[in-house]
């Protein structure tokens, strides 16, 4: 489930040696500082990393990539991966007798992590990331088109500066031929960014702590708000069904949040306002007049994700 992660550590010089060696790193300059960094190796080897003049490492690699490696020889994440195959990966990164840096994990600071699965659906991962409208577990987290995409291939949380936690959907076909990769068609990625951290690699690596990010990772996706049909009894009118569909998707709350902010900027009248109040007002009445569809990509994505997961994150051998 882990894809990238970013570490960093104080190397002692017996450590920076090793590194140096082991990561392939080449020494630069930038006005009176010497520092070293990788080289075009770290394309093929999967570790880029930065050692500055006083031992200071910043390493990056995407453990999902270096896994995969390790079978296939190849650089991909668009496979199936196990918990306890990354944390192999992890662990052989810092441990000596496995190559690795030889950096105690106590003294290893996890700053950014990725939790993701890829999964191929049966139709244009398009199709389903258009209806997605709202994702979280904690709190509602509004989904929206990524520009940086083709319209409708990724939808994401907020991820502004101060955002510490990010939550994405999208098309992961389309993500890697646009980097001149190939993975299945059709493969659809659902991630959660962890930015600005400071944890203790050691902490991270406990039992309990993984089961909290991967628990919560669970609880944010399959609590995912779609867009759905709203069907209402005879008589109901369009503006009602309109209200009903609004509370159903976000909740009452959200509702009357997002229309007294319309009324408070004046974009609705006092009546119109007092009519959204009076539909909120009566809905525990109203409700059991009104029902929505599960669509069948809904449940379809529900099932694969759910399925991916339980492979995820199973630990035994």
């Amino acid at each position: 489930m882990f894809d990238k992660m970013i570490f960093t550590a104080h190397l002692s010089r017996s450590q920076v040696r090793t590194a140096i060696s082991t990561l392939h790193l080449v020494q630069c300059s930038k006005g009176d500082k010497t520092y070293w960094s990788s080289s075009s190796y770290a394309t093929l080897d999967g570790r880029h990393a930065v050692i500055d003049g006083a031992g200071n490492i910043k390493l990056s690699c995407s453990i999902h990539k270096l896994a995969e490696q390790a079978v296939s020889g190849h650089l991909d994440n668009s496979k199936p991966l196990r918990m306890r195959d990354a944390l192999l990966v992890i662990g052989a990164l810092f441990d000596a007798d496995a190559g690795g840096l030889g950096v105690p994990l106590d003294h290893v600071k996890v700053r950014y992590m990725e939790i993701g699965l890829s999964f191929v659906m049966s139709h244009d991962p398009l199709d389903y990331i258009r209806q997605m409208v709202s994702v979280g577990e904690d709190k509602y987290r509004e989904m929206f088109i990524d520009y940086h995409f083709e319209r409708d291939r990724q939808k994401v949380t907020a991820k502004t500066r101060n955002v510490r936690k990010c939550l994405k959907v999208y098309d992961k076909t389309f993500e890697a031929a646009d980097h001149d990769r190939e993975v299945a068609a059709n493969t659809i990625r659902v991630e959660t960014q962890y930015r600005r951290m400071n944890m203790p690699l050691s902490e991270l690596l406990q039992d309990d702590t993984l089961d909290k990010f991967t628990a919560q990772y669970y609880r944010d996706y399959v609590s995912m708000v779609w867009q759905r049909r709203i069907i209402g009894d005879k008589g109901i009118k369009e503006s009602q069904l309109a209200k009903a569909a609004e509370i159903m998707t976000f909740g009452v709350d959200a509702y009357l949040a997002h229309h007294r902010e319309e009324w408070k900027a004046g974009h609705l009248s006092d009546k119109a306002w007092r009519t959204y109040r009076e539909f909120a007002a009566a809905w525990p009445e109203l409700a059991c007049r009104f029902r929505s569809e599960r669509g069948p990509l809904e449940a379809e994505f529900d099932n694969k994700f759910h399925e991916s997961y339980v492979y995820a994150v199973n630990r035994d051998n």
